[in-house]
């Protein structure tokens, strides 16, 4: 059994003989649920990209610290505000290295150069960089990073300025979120004169822990420990994931030691995760959503009683009970109560089969419709089993007449079924980036989160958008809280969405691995965790 084992381990590590076994013991193997769409993710939106790219190969000039929520210092070393809210100006810390990979060998270490173009490819649309793998940048469009800055220059070797047209109170924590991160400017000058700028966000360099030595397609990604990272030398000399979409399949590998982490276990897993001796289970509270998106812009979505209709079909609690085997809670507005923008008194109506005919009937559909609901593939932090959800919405929806066709569908075919908008629903949500709620109500109801594709109600309405603005230039967080309030009691008026349950982050790994931190915002970070 044990010669099995190396040799199954073995395709991912050097080995298992008795010279590779340091190797083996410096090496962590993480069971992903799925293969990143990219290794830049300033492109993406997806947890297993974020997961896979933003803190194991990346830093930004700022993080989100896990405890006190608050920003905190990294690539920028400090950092000041004018009185009007309009400037920021930060001090770059000195002596950070990039990656030293086959493909690239950096002649300096980090500067405000990189700073300006990691920031300038994004906004400026005539830079030669922003149309470069799509030229789509999810996170920053659906917030309007591009009008919200105007400006960003370099005042010296590491001093960085950026120019806004507005105060903005989040301006900070979008900074500090998983797709901030800072991309080198002399590689990406290199990749420009040698006609292949695309390379940059495939053969990646950053300054983060971890830098990429191999990737086989929908299979694993190795990276190797980054020597000169500028936080200390990283304990695991190889980090290994491991793409394994099914959960069934990720829970063997951890049982058999095929996998020393395991992303995302099934809620039905979690018995054996817990009785097991040499396992662990990590959970904690995760600020994020599940929902039904319904396309506002489509017959019969158009029509508020129709969406208020689908509310009052749905049960949620079924939802909860059948999928997140109860771990979780029912929604009921689309911030959790862990949000310090929580509206406490909205209140989800209860399942009423004989209103939401009525409802029906009223909109001249009382036979029904029929109507594609796209679930994605695979689980979700945020929903742990779409296609079981789909099915019980499915049966519901049944009882009205309303004919559900199913459509599961990968993130990357889903991103841009939504980018399209011709979908009637989608079963989607959202994982928090930072302890902002406009991070969530951005993205998921923004009018220009619709073209990024994360609102995929593609509702759009004056007054939600007012309180939104209004919250990110008040004076006090008093203020904030009441738009934000708002925001909540207009959304549940007009229902654009439906939402469904919360849930908890959960991670599972063998009692071997330790320094693990389930973060409760954004993607994995594996830089402190170790092997005994």
């Amino acid at each position: 059994m044990r010669f099995w084992l190396c040799w199954l381990t073995a395709l991912l590590l050097a080995g298992c003989d008795g010279s590779d076994r340091q190797l083996a013991k410096e090496s962590l193997l993480y069971c992903a649920e799925g293969a990143p769409l990219t290794f830049n993710p300033q492109l993406a939106a997806s947890t297993q990209t974020l997961d896979a790219t933003a803190h194991q190969l990346y830093d930004r000039l700022l993080d989100i610290n896990p405890d006190t929520l608050q920003p905190e210092p990294a690539l920028a070393l400090s950092w000041r505000r004018s009185d009007d809210g309009l400037r920021y100006r930060f001090t770059l810390r000195p002596g950070v290295q990039f990656h030293h990979t086959d493909w690239f060998t950096p002649t300096r270490p980090l500067n405000a150069d990189d700073v300006v173009f990691s920031y300038q490819r994004l906004i400026d649309k005539t830079h030669p960089y922003h149309g470069v793998s799509g030229g789509h940048y999810p996170f920053f469009d659906s917030i309007g990073l591009s009008t919200l800055i105007t400006e960003v220059k370099a005042l010296g070797p590491r001093e960085v300025e950026f120019v806004l047209s507005r105060p903005d109170a989040t301006f900070i924590t979008n900074l500090a979120t998983d797709y901030g991160v800072i991309l080198s400017a002399e590689y990406a000058a290199r990749l420009l004169a040698a006609g292949t700028p695309e390379r940059l966000d495939q053969q990646p360099v950053g300054t983060g822990p971890f830098l990429l030595a191999q990737y086989r397609i929908d299979d694993f990604i190795r990276y190797y420990r980054h020597p000169g990272y500028w936080r200390g030398e990283v304990q695991l000399a190889q980090l290994v994931f491991d793409i394994t979409p099914k959960s069934s399949k990720r829970l063997a590998k951890l049982l058999t030691g095929e996998c020393d982490v395991m992303a995302h276990p099934g809620a039905s897993q979690m018995a054996v995760i817990k009785s097991h001796p040499e396992l662990v289970l990590d959970q904690a509270t995760g600020m994020n959503i599940s929902v039904l998106a319904l396309n506002t812009t489509k017959a019969p979505f158009d029509d508020v009683r129709v969406r208020r209709a689908l509310a009052l079909a749905l049960s949620r609690d079924d939802i909860l009970q059948a999928v997140y085997f109860g771990i979780g809670y029912s929604a009921e507005s689309v911030l959790p109560p862990v949000s310090w923008g929580y509206h406490p008194n909205l209140v989800m109506p209860l399942p009423d089969t004989d209103r939401a005919r009525w409802l029906l009937a009223q909109a001249g559909l009382e036979n029904g419709f029929a109507m594609t609901l796209l679930v994605p593939s695979g689980a979700r932090s945020y929903n742990p089993d779409s296609l079981k959800t789909g099915q019980l919405i499915q049966r519901r929806l049944g009882e009205l007449g309303i004919r559900v066709r199913l459509q599961s569908l990968e993130e990357q075919i889903l991103r841009r079924e939504l980018m399209a908008g011709q979908q009637d629903a989608v079963l989607t949500g959202w994982s928090a980036d930072t302890p902002d709620p406009d991070n969530m109500l951005h993205n998921l109801l923004s009018c220009q989160a619709i073209a990024t594709g994360t609102n995929a109600t593609r509702w759009c309405h004056p007054l939600f958008e007012q309180q939104l603005a209004a919250a990110l230039t008040a004076p006090n967080l008093s203020e904030r809280i009441g738009y934000y309030h708002r925001a909540q009691e207009i959304v549940q008026l007009d229902m654009p969405l439906i939402p469904l349950n919360h849930t908890l982050k959960q991670q599972a790994h063998r009692q071997t691995v330790n320094g693990l931190q389930l973060r409760p915002y954004g993607g994995v970070a594996l830089r402190q965790a170790w092997k005994e």
